[in-house]
């Protein structure tokens, strides 16, 4: 397994960093970082974290399928213009389904 120095894991982050920085640019929604876990502490009883709402969930996945919905259209829309491959096209509708 090789070993990498402090230097490259440090260049690795700052790569990640802009990578980000250039996802959000181009992202439409305004997502917050991933905050960092919550610890407990010993004195908070264990009711005190609520479990994620069902429908909550639910809505959100709704919402991800149809952003993949629209995303693979595009794309299908784009490579027919362009004269790709009819496999290709077919593939992409099939996921549709």
């Amino acid at each position: 397994m090789p070993q990498f120095s402090e230097e490259d894991i440090n260049a690795a982050k700052r790569r990640v960093q802009e990578m980000r920085n250039r996802v959000s640019k181009f992202t439409a929604d305004e997502q917050e970082p991933p905050s960092p876990p919550r610890t407990q502490n010993k004195t908070n009883n264990e009711n005190s974290v609520k479990p994620p709402d069902i429908k909550t969930q639910e809505q959100e996945e709704e919402q991800d399928k149809n952003k993949s919905f629209f995303v693979i259209l595009a794309l299908i829309m784009l490579l027919s213009k362009e004269g790709a491959d009819n496999t290709l096209i077919l593939a992409l509708l099939y996921l549709l389904l």
